[in-house]
């Protein structure tokens, strides 16, 4: 038994760590941790004072009492330090800290933690700002870069690169949004750009791209004109409850923006994935029909269906955590909270499963004329 063990962990080595390729992770692996020990001694890099914490000191600090009855402990921390940073690099350091259990608010620091403070240095004391966290955020992207190339190899790299070319997308938009340039103008540039630079880098320059990039489009198109045209016979939008709209001029824009970027990512997957099966399909079997086609395509819309909703779901779930829970706590009721709180959020969900649903027609149809349209040509 253990001697298969052996024999299969082996196997497994072989197929994640191939004798060709181990000299490229010996590599990966040096950057991933040169990365990271830079991190972590960086602190000349940044004009805030940087202390690492050597001694720490905490105490009870009393008991209060929340707005539901419920109680919580309060501490104090007296924080000694030394400074990495600053004309006075090496010097020692005196801080204080209060938190709470929860630690909702405020924060335990322990021995060994790197922080931000504001530094008075005539009596070398100072005030906590934050914590230090460069160090764990490379530490976690670069653990996502080398497990992607690790599982997925080339397709992994393609990921990354589409990654960071949409993340440069989003900084490019967004700062022509902050020179006056329209909202919802430069959201359909973006929207078109993200399916087309993920979709030809990930699946390559072939009909099954081509194909889910147009069922891509043509449902966006589609959940938008269906919005304009429920817009137009209804009465106009009350854009008070949105957050962070005060200041803003064209709300309407900024909400018709996040429907086209909210489940743009859900659809353009439905999308490959129909258009890659059907692609495979009449690739083995070139003289399917159009209506065998079509209906390999229907049932697999249906197992997929289902799973994509409730991804958005949870999309959509997780950001309004807060929102719940902070006024619930404050005595304020659930269906309150639905109807009057979230109404615009729930908007985006339905608009967005309702795209996916459409999704799954458009890409069979378009799919289908595209992969038998040029088997057709290619007969012929």
């Amino acid at each position: 038994m253990e001697r298969k063990i052996r024999e299969y962990f082996r196997e497994l080595g072989q197929i994640f760590f191939p004798a060709k390729k181990r000299r490229y992770w010996g590599c990966f692996l040096l950057i991933y941790l040169a990365a990271l020990v830079f991190t972590a001694n960086d602190a000349w890099l940044y004009q805030t004072p940087i202390v690492r914490i050597t001694e720490v000191q905490t105490k009870k600090d009393g008991v209060s009492e929340s707005a539901r009855g419920g109680k919580e402990q309060h501490y104090r921390q007296k924080l000694k330090g030394i400074l990495l940073n600053g004309e006075k690099k090496g010097k020692s350091v005196i801080l204080k800290n209060q938190y709470t259990y929860s630690n909702v608010l405020t924060q335990k620091f322990r021995k060994g933690d790197q922080i931000l403070i504001g530094l008075n240095t005539s009596s070398m004391s100072g005030t906590v700002k934050v914590l230090k966290r460069d160090v764990y955020l490379v530490g976690l992207a670069g653990g996502l870069l080398l497990f992607l190339i690790l599982v997925s190899g080339k397709s992994g790299i393609l990921t990354i690169a589409t990654l960071l070319g949409n993340a440069l997308i989003f900084g490019v938009g967004f700062s022509q949004y902050l020179k006056g340039r329209d909202i919802l103008l430069i959201c359909n540039l973006m929207a078109v750009l993200f399916a087309a630079i993920t979709l030809l880098i990930l699946n390559g320059c072939h009909k099954r791209t081509w194909a889910a990039l147009l069922s891509v489009l043509c449902v966006l198109g589609c959940i938008m004109g269906l919005f304009d045209l429920v817009s137009a016979h209804t009465e106009g939008f009350d854009y008070s409850t949105m957050e962070y709209l005060g200041s803003l001029d064209d709300p309407d824009h900024l909400f018709r923006a996040e429907i086209m970027l909210a489940g743009l990512g859900a659809i353009m997957d439905v999308a490959v994935t129909i258009s890659s099966a059907l692609g495979e399909i009449v690739q083995k079997k070139p003289d399917v029909s159009f209506g065998q086609l079509f209906r390999s395509g229907r049932e697999i819309g249906y197992d997929i269906m289902g799973t994509m909703m409730n991804v958005l779901l949870f999309v959509f779930g997780c950001g309004l955590i807060p929102t719940f829970l902070i006024r619930m706590n404050n005595e304020v009721g659930f269906l309150t909270i639905v109807k009057l709180h979230i109404p615009y959020e729930i908007c985006r969900f339905l608009i967005e499963s309702i795209g996916i649903v459409l999704t799954i027609p458009v890409s069979i149809l378009v799919a289908s004329i595209f992969m038998k349209a040029g088997g057709r040509r290619k007969s012929g």
